[in-house]
């Protein structure tokens, strides 16, 4: 079996040492001979970088490398460029201004000294455009690769000082680009997210974003076909490990690795999490173990938007303009970061909105269980133990034990992160039995209302309502349970499943302040 290209994002280096090489160059054929200047967003470890190293080999004309793949039969005239390209991954940004200028500088004259050019000593704007100019007047018209344009902005949201200095160094850096249209060949910046470029490119209007474009919503990532026709030795090996039918391993792998999408309708395997998993042969949280931003979970905490309400939202804007680290916008960031995709697009007339939920059960289970730590201050092994714990009594119908294992649990919760609100509540027990396998489903609408939670199992049902109040108004949480038990059934939230044949258990929960308590009845 050819090896797996884990943590290789060069295509010289893959195709020399015969890697395993999903052919992505029916993209690279399109954008080359299609436009000039790109802009576009993918998640970290999706093959972004590789993709570049893949546009640079092209135009430097290196015709033997791309041998046997689609472009090579569709390109009859390789013409060499200069290249340009940047990678802000290789760059301090992180020690002040006048470091993240100079370690720039740098890099400039360190492409400059590999295609023999002297620059003269100068600003980055004066700097930049000296390189160009003078690389046209020697090879003839120039490309721009830019890799993580917006990374020493997002890794800095949370020092909005460094996140100013860092974005005026850009400006200087993009603010040329514009005007050099005349020495340029091809442009293509890339990055993370997408409401940075909102504020850093802003003399660069003729940017063509591609990111939800159909025609490239593939153009990193699997395909379902491409993991099948490329990787069927190792998809044999997986089964041969566990011991399962095929198709079963398959279904597995889809929900756990599959459903990134930027269209709507093409679904995508994330590279490093399948390609670790095809190599380890072991259900892990690879892509999200690679780090998650600090400044996300406080921007959650911050923002006060509750983790429950992601999964299904509809929204119309994906971008998010606000440059303010308190007023970014969440979900649009989310879904830039690859912790939510879209499900499905909605159309109405010419108008679009888009239905976002989480990718797969990677994705779901580490955010979850990740932001659930963050939001009640707990270690993620204990909170892991802690719902374990509640679903073994909700399977046994332990519904006493559910309750003195949500007081254990609530107890331990710092007072400075509880939110005086019952969606509050909602959230955290939704979350806590999310992470562990049990599906609660929250706002449920009925004829006469909305049922706060409805836990299906396979041999019975909890309806469940919750009611919060403080001790200003409520001095006894008794009396919260037993209005919450009475809700359910006066408006008999119960009878859209009592032809379920499964017996059907009607809790009510409340919450007064940090105490906690239940009432049930099942239904006769």
């Amino acid at each position: 079996m050819r090896v797996l290209p884990i943590g290789h994002q060069t295509f010289s280096e893959l195709i020399e040492k015969d890697y395993l090489y999903v052919d992505k160059t029916e993209g690279v054929w399109k954008l080359v001979n299609h436009g000039k200047y790109y802009f576009f967003a993918r998640p970290r470890r999706f093959g972004k970088s590789l993709l570049l190293s893949t546009l640079r080999s092209y135009f430097e004309g290196k015709s033997d490398l791309f041998k046997g793949l689609y472009i090579y039969q569709k390109e009859k005239i390789w013409t060499k460029s200069p290249v340009i390209h940047i990678n802000f991954g290789s760059i301090s940004y992180r020690s002040g201004k006048a470091v993240f200028q100079k370690s720039i500088l740098f890099n400039l004259n360190y492409i400059a000294k590999a295609y023999e050019i002297t620059l003269v000593e100068s600003s980055i704007s004066d700097t930049f455009q000296d390189l160009v100019i003078q690389l046209h007047e020697k090879f003839g018209k120039v490309v721009i690769l830019v890799d993580e344009y917006d990374k020493a902005l997002v890794d800095l949201l949370e020092n909005e000082q460094e996140f100013e200095d860092n974005r005026a160094v850009l400006n200087e850096l993009y603010g040329n680009f514009k005007s050099l249209d005349n020495y340029l060949r091809f442009v293509f910046i890339t990055g993370v997210s997408r409401f940075a470029k909102v504020g850093i490119f802003s003399g660069m209007n003729n940017l063509n974003d591609i990111t939800m474009d159909v025609e490239f919503a593939s153009i990193v990532g699997f395909t379902q076909t491409e993991l099948t026709d490329n990787f069927a030795p190792y998809l044999q090996a997986v089964q041969k490990s566990f011991d399962l039918p095929m198709s079963q391993i398959m279904k597995t792998i889809k929900i756990w690795y599959n459903g990134f999408s930027w269209d709507g309708q093409t679904t995508l395997y994330n590279p490093f999490s399948i390609l670790n998993f095809l190599s380890k042969k072991v259900l892990g949280n690879y892509w999200f173990s690679t780090g998650t931003p600090t400044f996300l979970m406080d921007l959650v905490k911050q923002q006060q938007q509750l983790p429950a309400e992601f999964e299904g939202v509809v929204v119309q804007d994906l971008v998010g303009s606000s440059m303010r680290y308190r007023t970014l916008p969440l979900i649009p960031l989310l879904f830039q970061t690859g912790y939510l995709t879209i499900e499905k697009t909605i159309k109405n007339g010419m108008e679009v909105a888009y239905q976002l939920n989480y990718p797969n059960q990677e994705v779901r289970h580490s955010f979850i269980t990740f932001i659930l730590a963050a939001f009640v201050d707990k270690d993620e092994f204990y909170i892991q133990a802690d719902g374990i714990k509640l679903k073994n009594a909700l399977l046994a119908g332990e519904t006493d034990k559910f309750i003195d294992l949500l007081i254990s649990f609530f107890a331990d919760i710092p007072s400075k992160l509880h939110l005086p609100a019952e969606a509050y509540y909602h959230s955290l027990v939704y979350l806590i039995l999310r992470m562990v396998g049990v599906n609660m489903t929250l706002e449920k609408a009925t004829n006469i209302g909305f049922i706060d939670g409805v836990i299906e199992l396979t041999d019975k049902i909890y309806i469940i309502e919750f009611k919060f109040a403080t001790n200003k108004r409520v001095k006894n949480v008794k009396t919260l349970s037993k209005k919450a038990l009475r809700q359910i059934k006066d408006r008999k939230y119960y009878e859209a499943y009592t032809n379920r044949a499964k017996p059907i258990i009607l809790f009510g929960i409340g919450f007064l302040d940090k105490q906690i308590d239940g009432i049930t009845e099942i239904l006769k």
